[in-house]
């Protein structure tokens, strides 16, 4: 990812082995072991903040609370899928 050097230039990475990585490291974990309390305690709290959500579901709750078409899953309920492959080992 590029960034923008001390002296104003477009780089287009950082190397792995600069100085500042052992702080950049530090605060990353710091932010992660706040951000992870955080949640625990108020389960919408995201990295931005509050009024950011992930609940993608369609406003006004229609459709009967289920999703509105089968995602995946195994079995033969219909559908053209061919069969399994006979069972290895002869049988007979």
């Amino acid at each position: 990812m590029p960034y923008i050097s001390a002296s104003g230039q477009v780089v287009d990475s950082r190397s792995p082995w600069r100085l500042s990585i052992i702080p950049d490291m530090i605060w990353g974990f710091i932010n992660f072991i706040i951000l992870f309390f955080q949640t625990m305690i108020n389960p919408n709290k995201t990295a931005r903040s509050d009024k950011y959500t992930s609940d993608y579901r369609r406003p006004g709750g229609g459709g009967g609370g289920g999703p509105s078409r089968r995602m995946g899953g195994f079995g033969g309920r219909g559908g053209n899928a061919p069969g399994p492959p006979p069972m290895a080992g002869g049988g007979g």
